[in-house]
């Protein structure tokens, strides 16, 4: 690259930490900055400068994130915004999706009463197929997930696999049996600093899903009110995860839902946009997930050092086309959301 985006994105969590870290320093409106700890090595770190914006709580998908994060920063704008960086710093790290106890934080976040349960009950159907006990190698995955497309079709497959289960510890999209330390921090300290906020625009952003170098914006909690602001806002890009719809699924322990719901008991708007920067089509990146959960349980140790290529590709491509397309949409992105808290 020419243009400078190539610095933005870390080689290493270390690397994108520091950098975070130091694009908030140099922020000429900066209010606050701190660290919440999650393991003794990692941290998710803070800045203050006042809307929403957060990312890594899928791990790997955290440098994509980062490196938004950090073009928005050195545009030192005044208006108020919360940066949280690499919700998952363990993941990040380790270039996995889940966190340090192979659970997707992102199925993390039950509601009170609601328990660590609930699975579909196809994925008990489906486990064979999506978690191997064995190290990874040449396997009759395409011709299984073609066999289970056609029994069950396509919205009903993705939402038995991607809802989140809580049986099968060594699952994907395992949900956890009890709120991890990340869940626990964010939902105490992220209250905590809004506890003054009437109005509020929470960008979440994650990487693979939409079109290749483009991104789609998945509403939360999208009926009513919420939508009426953001459709004219969002326009094409704007997507439903509900159950049955083209893009959605019945997603379990979601983040933003639980934010929601804190927020609304102590009477605050809202509003709460997954942004999903496309990488691949779904059954590649399921294959890529399936493969890297075989490696880290099966496979050799000493090849877990590094990130899987096939990870790579499905949640932060080595390309630089990709990568400068995505810094590209962070200004269009800051612009929709400032547009989004505007309507009140």
């Amino acid at each position: 690259m020419k243009d400078g985006y190539e610095e933005l994105f870390a080689r290493s969590y270390p690397e994108a930490r520091e950098a975070f870290r130091a694009a908030a320093r140099a922020h000429p409106h900066l209010r606050e900055q701190g660290a919440l700890s999650i393991t003794p090595e990692h941290t998710i770190d803070w800045a203050l400068t006042g809307d929403e914006a957060t990312s890594g709580l899928h791990g790997i998908e955290g440098y994509p994130g980062s490196a938004v994060q950090r073009r928005l920063l050195a545009l030192g704008e005044p208006r108020a915004v919360l940066w949280l960086h690499a919700l998952n710093p363990w993941g990040m790290a380790h270039y996995r999706r889940v966190n340090e106890s192979n659970v997707d934080l992102n199925r993390n976040f039950m509601a009170d009463g609601q328990g660590y349960r609930a699975d579909d009950e196809a994925y008990a159907k489906l486990d064979g197929l999506l978690n191997p006990k064995r190290a990874p190698g040449i396997d009759l995955f395409l011709l299984g997930a073609g066999v289970s497309l056609v029994r069950y079709g396509m919205s009903a497959l993705r939402n038995a696999i991607a809802r989140g289960q809580y049986s099968f510890a060594k699952g994907l999209f395992y949900g956890g049996s009890a709120p991890e330390a990340t869940t626990r921090a964010i939902l105490g300290f992220l209250p905590e600093r809004l506890a003054k906020a009437r109005r509020v625009v929470h960008i979440d952003l994650h990487t693979a899903r939409g079109p290749r170098g483009d991104y789609v914006a998945f509403l939360e909690n999208g009926g009513g009110d919420e939508r009426a602001r953001a459709e004219p806002i969002f326009e094409r890009r704007l997507r439903a995860w509900e159950a049955g719809s083209a893009d959605g699924y019945d997603m379990r322990g979601g983040m933003l839902p639980a934010l929601i719901r804190r927020a609304k008991s102590d009477g605050v708007r809202y509003d709460a946009i997954t942004l999903e920067f496309g990488t691949s089509t779904d059954l590649a990146i399921l294959r890529a997930l399936r493969e890297e959960n075989q490696r880290f349980f099966y496979g050799d140790p000493a090849s877990q050092s590094a990130p899987l290529p096939s990870m790579k590709s499905a949640f932060y491509p080595d390309d630089p086309a990709w990568r400068r397309a995505v810094v590209g949409h962070a200004t269009d992105i800051h612009e929709r959301a400032t547009r989004l808290l505007a309507t009140g």
